[in-house]
């Protein structure tokens, strides 16, 4: 039987994943990357394997978070230890990912642009093809769905900044905003091979905040009030935003098309992030492709995902309702300071703490060993 001729598209962690898992099984794959691979990283860089199926990163490691910050009008501090976290620089750890998807027998070719008509071509020319090529994906544009990824995109807006940030050290900030609106993070990376010292300070608001789509350049205008507020001072030597899909979508296949990564909608709609379920949809497309495909792609995926979905977007729907002064006491519930929360709101949210009671769990066995 003739080896199968697989062309991924996109060099982030789906694509990079896929290639290097098809080349593992024998699969002949083409990966595809638009720029060279590790340029143009639009990310926190926060690693979250909330699967527990990846481990810790192998290249590009900056620290293993032990403990994080959570502020919504008092600061909470909140063990990580027992949570599979880290920090790391990801243009380092995609390129030592192209580099083991090469040794495997992948074949990386940068600076190659897709475009409607190239994928078209590609669809011809090989047996499958695997779409991680991000937001709004090649795919969306000759399928006709674009518009999904901005209905269901967070919007974010990202400085990276060099400066001291040692009052936070290996810890990383959340600082959430009521009602669902969205929340701003200072993740620092510690220093660098040339002893440069930067933070990722960003900001984000879900598809549930009103005007969202409208905010253009208030979005920095924020961003920079952020940088006040936290007296953050220092060079910004680096400006990026865009979307995060934060919504999965119900099709993934399309004729030899499988989506996969971003290009899925697969990043949490909890917090945005994304580069474990990029990785394990990438993975699971070539592990597709090489087996007997007994399934649709589309259920596997969602088989894969579903539990940890239905979590986060019961804790979403949680977070529509809840204004300041309860998301601070649910933060310091999530801290476990029980003792800032007092006897007096537990009783008077009895029916709300009861009624999410079972999804509380479900979170902290997720949070903490990956099952959800």
């Amino acid at each position: 039987m003739p080896q199968q001729r697989i062309c991924v598209i996109g060099g982030g962690p789906a694509g990079l994943a896929a290639a290097l898992e098809g080349a593992r099984l024998g699969l002949k794959v083409d990966l595809l990357e638009r720029n060279r691979i590790g340029a143009n990283i639009r990310c926190a860089e926060g690693f979250y394997d909330s699967l527990r199926l990846l481990g810790k990163p192998r290249a590009g490691l900056r620290f293993k978070v032990q403990e994080a910050v959570l502020k919504v009008q008092r600061e909470y501090k909140v063990d990580c230890r027992k949570i599979d976290l880290w920090m790391i620089d990801r243009s380092e750890w995609q390129r030592s990912l192209a580099d083991q998807a090469w040794e495997a027998g992948a074949r990386i070719l940068e600076n190659m642009r897709v475009t409607v008509d190239t994928l078209r071509d590609l669809q011809r020319e090989y047996d499958w093809i695997i779409d991680s090529s991000g937001v709004p994906s090649v795919t969306s544009l000759l399928y006709g769905f674009r518009d999904y990824y901005r209905r269901y995109g967070a919007v974010t807006a990202q400085y990276v900044v060099e400066g001291d940030f040692s009052k936070l050290g290996e810890r990383l900030k959340f600082v959430l905003f009521p009602y669902y609106a969205g929340y701003y993070w200072i993740f620092p990376k510690g220093r660098d091979a040339t002893g440069r010292e930067t933070a990722n300070v960003g900001i984000g608001y879900f598809p549930s905040k009103r005007g969202r789509e409208k905010r253009g350049d208030i979005l920095w205008e924020e961003l920079n009030n952020v940088l006040e507020r936290e007296k953050i001072e220092g060079k910004i030597i680096r400006r990026l935003g865009g979307l995060a899909p934060v919504k999965l979508r119900e099709q993934l296949r399309y004729g030899n098309i499988l989506l996969v990564g971003d290009a899925a909608g697969c990043a949490s709609p909890l917090h945005g992030g994304g580069i474990d379920t990029a990785y394990v949809t990438g993975q699971l497309a070539a592990r597709w492709i090489a087996s007997s495909r007994e399934y649709d792609f589309s259920h596997e995926v969602w088989r894969l995902l579903r539990r940890k979905l239905e979590v986060e977007e019961r804790l979403c729907r949680l977070w529509e309702r809840l204004d300041a002064d309860t998301l601070d006491h649910f933060a310091g519930l999530i801290a476990r300071d029980y003792r800032s929360i007092g006897i007096g709101w537990f009783a008077t949210h009895i029916r709300m703490l009861l009624g999410n009671l079972g999804t509380g769990i479900r979170f902290r066995s997720g949070l903490l060993k990956g099952k959800w």
